[in-house]
This record gives C-alpha cells, structure tokens and sequence, in this order.
C-alpha cells in the first residue's frame, strides 16, 4: 500500500482527492492500494531528562549535563490517539510519500515517526509550496526521491536537539544557581530566545543611559519664481561636532541674521532621470516586517495570517519562506494567477491589464531560490475574500500588490537638486518629479483595507516608515535670484535610539551583524548567506514565547523588557555570557545547515555541543559559590524582619531538620531563609536580623468574617486590598497568597 504522511487534516484532504482516497477512516483517508494520514504537527517530543536519568526529576545541578548517548522520544499524550492511527497504517506501506510541508520542520515532523516504527521501506517526497489544484497535480507528478531530503531531517533533529541540550541544561542549572524556585522563579534559558531578549535589554540600556545633546538648526526658506522653497543650510565642516551637529548657537544666530531677507543665486541646477525597480516579492520575514509596519500588527499574527490564506484560502503559496525570488519556469503561470487575481477581485483588473508579461524581471532567478521560492498569490480564481479574517484580508492585499508590482514597470522620475549662495553661505534642496508610475500604480487604493483611515505613509523596501524630505520645486536656472524669507534658529536635542517594534527586532535578528560590535565577529556574520537568529518560520514563535514568559511587554508597538527580563540578562553576562550573544545562535545555525549540505555530521555536532555545556555548567557552579544572595532577587527594596538591609554575605547556618546549609532568598514581600536541599527538605524559616528566625506557630494569622463566603465562613484578609487570602501550596510548603492577584501579589506566610 501506498501510504502519504500529511502535516495536518486540511492537507490529507487536499491531496486525498487527487490519488483516489475516498473512504474516510479513523484518522486516515483509503482508497484501492492507497491511503493518505495525517499528522497533528509534532506527534512526537524529545523525553524530558528525568527519562535519562530519574534523579534529574528533582533538578540536581551536580548530575548535570545530561547528554543522551542514545536519544529517545515519547508519544505525546495530546496526540497519542492519532499516532497509533499513523502508526497502523505504517505497518501495512509498502511505500511512504512524505507529504508535510516542505521544510526542515515538516521532514523531522515525517521522519521521526518513521524512525520510531522501524520503517525501513522506500521513502519519497512530495514537495508543496502551494495547495491549490493546479499546485498539487503538478507537484505529484514531480515526486522526488526520499534521499534528496533526508539530510533536512539531520538538521532539524540538531536543531531540536541543540534546543532541549541548551534549554533543558541551562534552565536546570541556572534555575538550581541562582532562582529562587517555584514557576515565577524558574530561569529559562535558549539557544535562540536568550540572545534576543539581550537585544531588546541591551536596546532599553542604550535608551536609559542616553544623555541628550543640544544643537542647533537654521530653518530657511527662499522665494524662487515666485514660490517658497525651504532650502537646507549646508554648514561648514570646521563648525560641526563629530557627530555632524552645530552646537554653537550663537554661530548659528549670526548666520540667520546676515542672510535674513538678503537675495542669493543659484549657483548651480542639476536633473537627473531616475528609475527604482519594484521592491523583491515577500519572504516571511519581510513581509512580517512591512505589516507591523503598515498596520502594527504582530509577527505570530501575521505567521497565522499567511498560513491559513496557504491552507484554507488556496489564496498564497507556502509562507514560511526566507525567499523573495521565483523560479524562471514560473514566469509561464504569471497570467493565470493575474488573471485569478483580478477575478477574485474585479477592483483589480485595470492594474492587472497593465502587467507587461513580455519578459521575466529581476525577482525570476533561478541562483536566488532557496528551498521555498517567494510568497505570491496561488492560480485559484475561486478564492473567496469575504471569508476571510480582517487581517487575512491586509496580508493577502499586501502580497497580491507586490506581485503585481514587478510587471509594471521601474518608477521613473526626475531627481533636481538646486544650490543656492546667499551671502557666501550654501543652502540646498531636492525635489523629485515623477514621470512613470510604474509598479507604484499597485499600491494606490491600499487605504479601503485598512480598519481606520490613516494620513499618507511612506516606507522603504524594509517596511520602515520614512520622512519624505522632498519638496515641490519650481522651474529653475542657473543665475536664478532666491529672496530668503525665512531664517529661523531652532533649538534640538539628539534623540535615543527607538525601542524595537515586531517588524524592526525581525529585522535585527535577520541582519544581526549590524548590532555586533566585534570587527573579527562582524566579519564572520557578513561572509554568512542569510545569518541572523532563529529563520525566517520561527522568530514569530521565539518572539512570542518572550511575551508569554513575561521578559518583554508591549507599550503600543513598542516592545521592552520586563524587570524579569532586565535581571536574567545580567545574570547571563555574568555566569554565561555567550548564551546571550547574538553571534552563537547564528554560528550554530550555520552548523545546522552544514549538517543539510553533508559537511558536518550531527553525531559532530552533538559531541561538540555537549564539551561546551559541561564547561559551561562547571563555570556556573564556580559563579554560584561566589555569589551567596541570587542575582534574581536582588530588589534594592530588600529588607529582613526589622528593615534592615539583608546582607549579601550573611554567614551559612545548618538546617536542623537535615543539616544542609540555609541560605537567604528573597521572597514576594520579605526575606526568609530557605534549605539549600530543596525539594528534599523544604525546610523555610524566617529572617530574623540577617539570621533564621524561630518558625511561627501554625495558626492562621489574624482572622475575620467574610460576608457571602459560606456559612460559619472566616478568612484570612488581604493586609494590601482587604480581598480573602487563599490557601496554596508552594514549592517551598503552603502559603497564603490574595485571591486579587495578579493585581495584587501580597502573601502571607501560614
């Protein structure tokens, strides 16, 4: 039997129908000699370490780190039902098509529940970058053999590996180091989303520690022809800063007033034709970029967006793309997707009927096309917008434009630049007239999509806002007289750099040589093709963890870090300063794409990997020792019993209960002492002048009635907001904690 691996339901039911699988089963689709089943993403996950080792349950620094000989992978309880559906059907193949999607991600997806069961039969691969009808037929008669994509499972399998040896090791240790236990006290560590977190601290750092500096401009406008043109004052070198700033105000004053009212000339006026090409169609990671851009949307949003336009809709190709080029033999289907375009939607089809598909532009490139080709609109004329989501609606407006951009032509226009001198001092201006639309045509009309009208913007091929610094000029000659009416002296202070948004910390984890300052580093990073961190299918997912873990919050579009995400960045550059330096996430994912190409194997890979952790996990065992109070709960506001600040390098006193050492940590609201055997002994007492204090009795503390909580009802008060204390169990025994939380986070002790 024939037997096709999908990724999802919706794709087994896309591809059912075309290789004659009709009966619906349980969890599979048949037909005669074949059938076609299904994944649910991932049916498979990495063991945790207490599988490796049962007392790792426990988080024992000193067993650490754990680096499988042999890797094991468990059924995931979500998924178990459809597994064994998977599994079923395998037993009886006699040939399996790989048909998830095609990427590393989806090749592990297949692969390993291959592995798993033992198969050992032949293995070939449909490769989908689009599921419309025309899409899959071409693509099942272009079956490829199984061994062209099996180095893709190598790598993804590293890259999973490389995920659960650095997080798993790392947060373990760190956590056991240096947190302070329970959920909220957990240091999680990644390979890839650590350095990013640095990012955004780093940013935050450079925006806290600016220091202002004041210089100053002369704003002027000269009348030219009878119109008024604001010109540029061109200030002389030997009066500018090295920052390229005039601080002298009173240089700047004496400048205005000789040349206030006073008539200059031009001296010189040059034009020049200019064409700009239409922007390069959208990968993911662009495309990401120019919408949170546009619309402020998110990086995790717009992901959902554009796969469910490729799986629902059949409206776009594969989205997880780091691709903007097409293949040449893709030029012959441009008319039919126009065609489909303007069909879909008849507001289109003046612009479509302009396309020039004469020749083939810039983005068909067969040297350019990685493993996906660009994100454009798929053939299928039967799409229907009206089903789709608001946001679904602005992606697919965004890729349907750009890939009706590159047949209409280079916008054209003239480039004049006019000088002027007024009383021997220079003064400049630019001005463009255009002369051909071209692609630009594809982006007039954009407003009627957006939820709230918005003033004009302008955004350049990254999909960053820019300021038009153009002006409207008259016509002019050399010799012309300019009257200046206008010379004012304004007073500005240089500004800190701006906070990330999604789609501009999307771009720094692309270019990522552009934030590292090592010239031998940035070098490296430079000669790599697409380096950066994560790719372009998983910085959404990283970016979004950060949120979910509470490391970085959002103010509008701007993304900043928490007090959370401030303090385990320096605790990193203090015990594990790589772990969040951009460049060794983006050197392992350049090892990761040696495992694909067959230069460097993934036992290679694993071996380094593991001598590096136990380096690492040793050096965090040295910093421990040397650091008595944990980095983590240092709050300036840290206070003992009677308010005096705890010391950092109280003496160690024995635990009675088990005589291991006790140490002082911080809790939500004082400081206690707390048994450095824990979970073994969970052994707290209170902080009593920088010493362990006697534990209280176990009685409730004071008490009141509480009206409507039941009869003979009493409960422990919030002393912070008067709402009922509940009863809960902590990592370090039972506590009261307010019932408002997470408003109000007050805890008392039992």
């Amino acid at each position: 039997m024939r037997l096709f691996i999908c990724e999802k339901p919706s794709q087994a039911k896309d591809i059912a129908k075309f290789v004659g699988a009709t009966q619906r089963g349980n969890g599979c689709t048949s037909g005669p000699d074949v059938a076609v089943t299904w994944c649910i993403g991932h049916l498979l996950e990495q063991s945790p370490p207490e599988h490796y080792n049962p007392e790792l349950k426990s988080w024992n620094i000193d067993l650490l780190p754990v680096v499988p000989q042999q890797w094991h992978m468990a059924i995931k309880s979500s998924t178990r039902e459809q597994y064994q559906c998977v599994a079923k059907a395998l037993k009886q193949a006699t040939e399996v098509i790989i048909a998830t999607d095609a990427d590393r991600e989806g090749e592990v997806i297949a692969r390993e529940v291959l592995t798993l069961n033992g198969y050992r039969g032949p293995v070939k691969r449909l490769w989908l970058s689009a599921f419309d009808d025309a899409s899959v037929r071409k693509a099942l008669g272009k079956l490829m053999p199984g061994e062209k994509t099996l180095p893709m499972y190598f790598s993804g399998m590293g890259r999973s590996r490389a995920d659960w040896l650095a997080g798993m090791n790392l947060t373990m240790a760190l956590t056991k180091a240096f947190g302070t236990g329970g959920r909220d006290g957990v240091l999680h560590c990644g390979r890839v989303q650590t350095p990013v977190l640095g990012l955004i601290v780093r940013r935050e750092r450079a925006i806290a520690n600016f220091k202002p500096k004041t210089h100053f401009v002369l704003k002027t406008s000269f009348e030219i022809q009878g119109s008024m043109v604001p010109m540029v004052w061109l200030v002389s070198k030997d009066k500018l800063d090295a920052d390229g700033h005039c601080i002298d105000q009173a240089y700047v004053k004496s400048v205005a007033a000789k040349v206030l009212h006073k008539t200059g000339r031009l001296t010189d006026v040059e034009t020049t034709r200019e064409r700009k090409l239409a922007p390069l169609l959208y990968s993911l990671g662009s495309l990401q970029r120019e919408a949170s851009a546009r619309y402020g949307l998110k990086a995790q949003a717009v992901l959902d967006a554009c796969q469910a336009l490729y799986e629902k809709h059949k409206a776009t190709t594969y989205p997880r793309s780091d691709c903007e080029y097409l293949p040449l033999s893709m030029h012959g289907d441009a008319q039919s997707v126009l065609q489909a375009v303007a069909k879909i939607d008849s507001s289109l089809s003046k612009l479509t009927q302009l396309a020039d598909l004469s020749k083939p532009g810039r983005v068909y490139n067969d040297t350019k096309v990685t493993a996906h080709h660009a994100i454009i609109p798929t053939g299928n004329a039967h799409v229907r917008m009206a089903d789709m989501s608001k946001t679904e609606v602005l992606i697919y407006d965004l890729i349907r434009r750009r890939f009706i951009a590159q047949f209409l032509g280079a916008f054209e226009y003239n480039q004049t630049v006019i000088k002027l001198v007024c009383e021997a001092e220079r003064f400049e201006a630019k001005g463009k007239i255009p002369l051909v639309q071209g692609w630009q045509l594809a982006y007039e009309g954009m407003e009627q999509f957006k939820t709230k009208p918005s003033k004009s913007k302008k955004y350049d091929d990254e999909g960053n806002e820019v300021e038009d610094q153009e002006v409207s000029l008259p016509s002019c000659q050399v010799g012309m007289q300019g009257i200046n009416r206008l010379a004012d002296v304004a007073t500005e202070k240089t500004k800190p750099p701006k906070r990330y948004t999604e789609g501009t910390l999307l771009g720094a984890m692309e270019s990522i040589d552009k934030v590292i300052e090592d010239p031998r580093l940035k070098k490296i990073m430079q000669t790599k093709e697409k380096a950066g961190i994560g790719t372009d299918a998983t910085r959404s997912a990283i970016i979004e963890g950060l949120f979910k873990r509470s490391y970085i919050a959002n103010e509008g579009k701007a993304i900043v870090p928490t007090d959370k995400g401030m303090h385990l960045i320096e605790l990193m550059e203090k015990v594990a300063p790589e772990m969040a330096d951009p460049v060794l996430t983006a050197l392992w994912e350049d090892q990761l794409g040696q495992i694909e190409s067959g230069t460097v194997t993934l036992e290679q890979f694993e071996r380094n990997l593991g001598t590096w952790l136990a380096k690492l996990i040793e050096r965090i065992k040295v910093q421990a020792k040397a650091m008595p109070q944990r980095p983590d709960s240092r709050p300036t506001s840290s206070t003992n019993a009677n308010g005096s600040p705890v010391d950092a390098n109280s003496p160690v006193y024995a635990c009675k209960a088990c005589g291991k050492a006790l140490k002082l940590r911080q809790g939500p609201s004082s400081a206690f002492w707390g048994c450095s055997g824990y979970p073994t002994c969970k052994t707290t007492l209170p902080d009593a002048n920088g010493k362990p204090g006697e534990r209280a009795q176990q009685s409730l503390p004071a008490e009141k009635s509480i009206p409507n909580s039941g009869k003979n009802s009493t409960a422990v008060v919030c002393d912070a907001c008067g709402k009922p204390m509940k009863l809960r169990q902590g990592g370090r025994g039972p506590f009261y904690g307010c019932s408002g939380y997470p408003d109000c986070k007050n805890t008392k002790p039992v």
